[in-house]
């Protein structure tokens, strides 16, 4: 565990190991995380603001399938927040 960060009706857990962000402040109930990106799948993150709210774009690691390598690629998952 290093932080907590609470934003509007959501929350953000910020551990060694992984993000996760939940969907209230229940920091106890694994079925409040609605995203968990491990700081292994990450690729970029993007930061950017419009019109006066700020999103996190976090770009995970595809996984090529013929090779099993996690690499960047067209089919990258890119949730934003």
């Amino acid at each position: 565990f290093i932080a907590v960060e609470n934003i509007d009706s959501y929350c953000v857990l910020i551990s060694s190991k992984a993000v996760y962000f939940l969907k209230s402040a229940d920091y106890t109930d694994r079925e409040a995380i609605f995203l968990e990106v491990k700081y292994d799948d990450l690729y970029h993150c993007l930061v950017s603001k419009d019109h006066g709210n700020v999103y996190i774009q976090l770009t995970k690691k595809a996984v090529n399938t013929s090779s099993g390598v996690a690499m960047p690629g067209p089919s990258q998952q890119k949730p934003m927040v």
